[in-house]
């Protein structure tokens, strides 16, 4: 396997980085390559993959371990490529990566959220099941358990005000390893393992209300809606 730098997992606000091309092919229904220093954060987690161009082709980031991974693929993340044209990389070329800010911001803000919304349901009783980030369906299920059903009004009001409060003392958001594994922080909130991206702190979002809670086939849903706050870039780093 080809040792890569993933800058997605250290700096949120990198979106471009010059590096060289460590491996490169064609799957049969398109061209791929790797890169050393990988800027792109792929779809997993529950948060969208990023988009993007090299050298101005569009791209699309996917693990090479999974599902559909080209053959031959010797990294563990890929970027297949849309549209190149006469455009062919080679392993060893020095290329320019560049991520779509706009939705980086958008999945590192719903992402961060998630996480919030997540531990202060978790704190009420409730067991995590699954978490979708996605722009315009993000969500956290839970087990809703065999006892009464959970007044569903008060938990809302409850959970909204909480991450509103957490919202507004902008709370800080870190990541660490420990025993192997990545582990994002949120001030006050027990620590999850985490390989997306987020915001350094929670001042960053915006426009945050919960679309809805209800329970259904025994499980409990809480959607939520938010934003990365216009102009926050700060730490952001370009080659």
């Amino acid at each position: 396997m080809i040792e890569q730098h993933h800058l997605y997992l250290e700096d949120t606000y990198r979106f471009t980085v010059t590096t060289a091309v460590v491996d490169a092919g064609d799957a049969g229904d398109g061209p791929w390559l790797a890169l050393a220093e990988n800027v792109f954060h792929p779809q997993g987690g529950g948060q969208p993959a990023d988009t993007g161009t090299v050298d101005g082709v569009p791209v699309r980031p996917y693990k090479a371990t999974g599902t559909g991974a080209p053959p031959g693929a010797r990294a563990a993340h890929v970027v297949r490529l849309g549209h190149p044209g006469d455009r062919n990389f080679a392993p060893g070329e020095l290329v320019t990566a560049a991520v779509d800010r706009t939705a980086r911001l958008r999945h590192a803000a719903l992402h961060t959220c998630g996480h919030v919304v997540d531990g202060f349901v978790r704190q009420a009783g409730y067991r995590h099941r699954v978490s979708n980030h996605f722009p315009g369906q993000a969500r956290i299920e839970f087990d809703a358990g065999d006892g009464p059903r959970p007044d569903l009004a008060r938990l809302a009001a409850e959970v909204e005000e909480r991450t509103r409060q957490a919202i507004d003392a902008g709370l800080r958001v870190g990541a660490e390893q420990r025993d192997g594994r990545r582990l994002v922080t949120v001030a006050g909130l027990p620590a999850d393992p985490c390989g997306g991206t987020h915001v350094t702190s929670l001042d960053r979002l915006t426009g945050f209300a919960l679309r809805s809670v209800k329970v259904k086939g025994g499980v409990l849903k809480v959607g939520y809606r938010v934003e990365h706050k216009a102009g926050h870039m700060a730490g952001q780093k370009e080659d």
